[in-house]
């Protein structure tokens, strides 16, 4: 659906974020403009975190979680596409799907080994040093401060392709309602996961330096 205004104009595209000067008037805004003409003003501070749009209404992002084909069955497969099918039918309005490359989270694994860590760190402060366990307590010290650097190497370096759902609307309460359609419409097969407010800083970051990583 295409942005209907007053007079013809030549389409000049723009990234995330970037405010530009109006040069026309438009009778209505259509809310599935591309990802490229978008200006970003704030993520809200809530559960939802939607985005604000500068120049209309709200965009939230949701996560599209991949399966691996290869190792369902037959009617698995089948199931799936058909389920895919079903919520693209049952949704029955205008979506957009952008893949992005962002980095591997490792967050969850980090926090872990920080906290055995701490409880290593604990016991040594108790122990003689040249103790037999002293000893084998600074080996697992060593050992876990390795595999942290592991795990926030693994985020600076290794990057995954993934599919993220833009859905528009004008209201909150008009975004809430997608939200909820895009997350039940897949018969619990095809269910758009909501993501967090730093993968949202992350894309948008992304979509406004393409050439970067993030």
């Amino acid at each position: 659906m295409a942005i209907k205004q007053n007079q013809p104009q030549p389409e000049v595209k723009r990234q995330l974020g970037r405010k530009q000067e109006k040069k026309h008037s438009q009778e209505y805004f259509d809310l599935h403009s591309c990802v490229e003409l978008l200006d970003v003003k704030s993520i809200i501070d809530n559960r939802q975190a939607y985005i604000q749009l500068v120049d209309y209404g709200y965009l939230q992002l949701m996560e599209i979680p991949g399966k691996d084909l290869g190792s369902l069955s037959y009617n698995e497969i089948r199931r799936t596409i058909d389920n895919f099918e079903k919520w693209l039918t049952d949704f029955n309005t205008d979506i957009q799907i952008e893949t992005t490359t962002l980095p591997t989270n490792t967050d969850t694994q980090i926090m872990d080994l920080r906290h055995h860590l701490s409880l290593v760190r604990q016991e040594k402060a108790k122990l003689l040093p040249n103790s037999r366990r002293y000893l084998q307590i600074l080996d697992r010290e060593a050992l876990l401060i390795n595999e942290i650097q592991v795990e926030e190497s693994i985020q600076q370096e290794i990057y995954n392709t993934e599919f993220i759902l833009w859905l528009f609307a004008p209201t909150t309460t008009e975004l809430d309602d997608l939200v909820r359609k895009a997350k039940s419409y897949g018969n619990n097969d095809f269910v758009p996961q909501e993501i967090t407010r730093v993968k949202k800083e992350q894309i948008i970051k992304q979509f406004n330096n393409m050439n970067e990583k993030v």
